[in-house]
């Protein structure tokens, strides 16, 4: 894949060239002290992650043409890293896991921005699918038998130009590169990664939606999307889930979400923006595969929620789906 190797030649030349310039790139981003500590922790324990961080953060700036668009990409990269490592702390876990969780994160996104790196260019689908067959032959996705089985719903065009749901195949492929170039770490640590990479998007389920829809069938998101399976996968799956529970892109009026509400779901009016931000929140937080994850969900859950009730017009106590019943968009479709 010229178009990927590329690119990451480029960018892991370009941090290496810049020496002190790129040695705490992600400094001139804000990140809640709570992440800071953490991502503190990790950078202490494992310095060579530095080298990714710029690259990541050299990624964004060269694939968003807007600051604001970059300052959020960074943003959210470095929270699912922080909150990774935290995740495996809490867990006492090993020192791959410690390690390699916030290697995940930071280049779990790293494709996403891309639009020459979509399934319908054959150099792509074919890098995709030899590393797809290098993971299972290595032992993978075993509890994902219908991942990668049918090439055709693969190459639907919804399905192969759309970056949300395929930047997890190609950011597989395209982190391997950047690991493999940075060195340091083994052929089975850079495979975990991927692994991870990979499985990390599942927890969307208006993303499998997609998926069902374009192919015509229920379950053919499962050709798309492997479900996690260790520890790493699931960490990577959370950390990218309790990522969006930020109220401050949830929330208040203009935020990220109801925007979305609006220009995604078909939301008209404050209140429909409330409900529609309710429900998709409600079933994210019941993706979560970890205690950790559904805890740290939780905490934000609980902040977010009583706001959304209010843009509602409900009082505390009401349940906005039985009072409301399921948004618009979703009760057409019997979801």
């Amino acid at each position: 894949m010229r178009k990927i190797s590329n690119l990451v030649l480029g960018l892991v030349c370009g941090v290496a060239l810049s020496g002190a310039a790129f040695a705490a790139s992600q400094d001139a981003y804000d990140l809640p002290e709570r992440y800071v500590a953490w991502e503190k922790a990790y950078s202490k324990e494992f310095p060579a992650i530095q080298g990714l961080m710029d690259t990541m953060t050299a990624n964004s700036k060269e694939m968003l043409s807007k600051p604001s668009d970059q300052d959020q990409d960074i943003l959210h990269n470095r929270v699912c890293a922080a909150i990774a490592y935290k995740m495996a702390v809490d867990r006492k876990g090993s020192a791959e896991l410690r390690k390699l969780g916030p290697v995940t994160d930071i280049l779990h996104n790293i494709s996403k921005d891309n639009k020459k790196l979509v399934l319908s260019d054959p150099d792509t689908f074919r890098r995709v699918t030899e590393l797809v067959a290098d993971l299972k032959q290595a032992g993978r996705f075993k509890k994902s038998p219908e991942f990668f089985s049918d090439p055709e719903i693969l190459k639907l065009k919804p399905v192969a130009t759309n970056l949300a749901l395929i930047h997890h195949l190609t950011g597989a492929v395209m982190a391997g590169d950047i690991l493999t170039k940075a060195g340091g770490f083994s052929k089975d640590e850079i495979r975990v990664v991927q692994t991870a990479i990979v499985a990390h998007s599942t927890g969307y389920w208006y993303f499998r939606d997609s998926i069902d829809a374009a192919a015509g069938r229920e379950g053919a998101w499962k050709v798309v999307f492997p479900v996690p399976e260790n520890d790493i996968d699931n960490f990577a799956h959370d950390a990218d889930l309790i990522s969006q529970f930020v109220p401050e892109s949830v929330t208040p009026d203009g935020s990220k979400w109801r925007n979305i509400a609006t220009k995604r779901w078909g939301a008209t009016n404050t209140k429909e923006e409330g409900q529609v931000v309710y429900y998709v929140f409600s079933r994210l937080y019941d993706e979560a595969k970890t205690d950790e994850g559904r805890a740290m969900a939780l905490e934000k859950w609980n902040v977010i929620k009583p706001e959304l009730i209010k843009l509602m017009g409900l009082k505390p106590d009401e349940d906005p789906i039985k009072t409301l019943g399921v948004p618009a968009f979703w009760a057409k479709k019997g979801k």
